[in-house]
C-alpha cells in the first residue's frame, strides 16, 4: 500500500521530519508551505494553516514569527536529503481576498512565491519532489516554473474546471471511482488526502465498495499506521 505521511499535531516539525527518516515502507511525505514577507519559504503544522495564520506569516518577517512551529523548507529538505520516497510540497494559497481588485498583483505575488520555492528545491536535485496547490492561480505558475518536477492539484469543492497535471489529490468528500480510474488509465497519479479520523472512516467505506484500484491509489494521512492496519485486509 502506498502511504504518504502528513504531519500530525502530536509532533513539532523537526520531530516529524526525524520520524519520517526512521520509518520504513513510506511512499512519501507531504509538506505544507507558505512564504514570509522577507521571502523565506516555511514548512509548518497543518493546525496553523487557517487563513488568519497564513496572512500573519505572509505579512511578517521570519525573525518576527518566534511563536509558531516553523521550519524553513531548506532546513526540512536538508533533513530529508537521504529520503528515497517522493516529497510533495503543497503551496498554501496566498491571501488573495485582500488583492481581489488587483489581479496583476495576485499574479505577481504568486509568481514570486513559486520562484522562491524553486530556488530552494533546485538545491536538492537528488530528491523526488512533487509540487502542488489547491489554488488554480498558483497552479498556473507552478506549471510554468517547475518544468523539471511533477505538478499536481489538491482538489476541493471550490475547484474550477479540469486542469491537466501529473497528479490529483482528492479529499474524501470528492471521491469518485469513475473519475479516479479514468485518471489512472491515462497515466496520472491519484492520491487521497485525509486530515482526521472522520476522513479515514469515509475513505475506508469508499474502498470497501471500490476495491479494484485500492493498491493503485496513494494515501496521504497523518495517521499512517492506523490507516494501514484499517484497510490492509479490505
Amino acid at each position: 500500500m502506498k502511504i504518504i505521511a502528513h504531519k500530525s499535531n502530536l509532533y513539532n516539525n523537526k520531530t516529524f521530519i526525524e520520524t519520517i527518516n526512521s520509518l520504513e515502507g513510506l511512499t512519501g511525505v507531504m509538506l505544507d508551505i507558505v512564504m514570509t514577507k522577507d521571502k523565506q519559504v516555511l514548512v509548518f503544522s497543518p493546525v496553523t494553516t487557517n487563513k488568519i495564520t497564513i496572512n500573519t506569516i505572509q505579512n511578517n518577517n521570519l525573525e518576527e514569527l518566534t511563536y509558531y512551529d516553523i521550519l524553513t523548507l531548506d532546513q526540512a529538505l536538508s533533513m530529508l536529503n537521504n529520503f528515497k520516497g517522493k516529497i510533495i510540497i503543497n503551496l498554501l494559497p496566498l491571501n488573495e481576498a485582500l488583492l481581489i481588485e488587483d489581479y496583476q498583483k495576485i499574479v505577481s505575488n504568486n509568481l514570486s512565491y513559486t520562484e522562491e520555492v524553486k530556488k530552494v528545491t533546485d538545491r536538492f536535485p537528488n530528491l523526488d519532489i512533487y509540487v502542488c496547490s489547491s489554488s488554480y492561480n498558483l497552479l498556473y505558475q507552478i506549471i510554468r516554473v517547475f518544468t523539471n518536477r511533477k505538478n499536481g492539484v489538491v482538489l476541493s469543492e471550490d475547484s474550477g474546471s479540469y486542469i491537466d497535471v501529473d497528479f490529483y489529490i482528492f479529499i474524501p468528500s470528492m471521491l469518485n471511482e469513475k473519475i479516479m480510474a479514468e485518471q489512472l488509465s491515462i497515466g496520472k497519479e491519484v492520491m487521497v488526502k485525509m486530515e482526521d479520523a472522520d476522513d479515514i472512516s469515509i475513505v475506508i467505506s469508499f474502498l470497501e465498495k471500490n476495491r479494484k484500484n485500492k493498491e493503485n491509489y496513494q494515501y496521504i494521512t497523518n495517521h499512517a499506521k492506523i490507516f494501514y492496519y484499517s484497510v490492509n485486509n479490505i
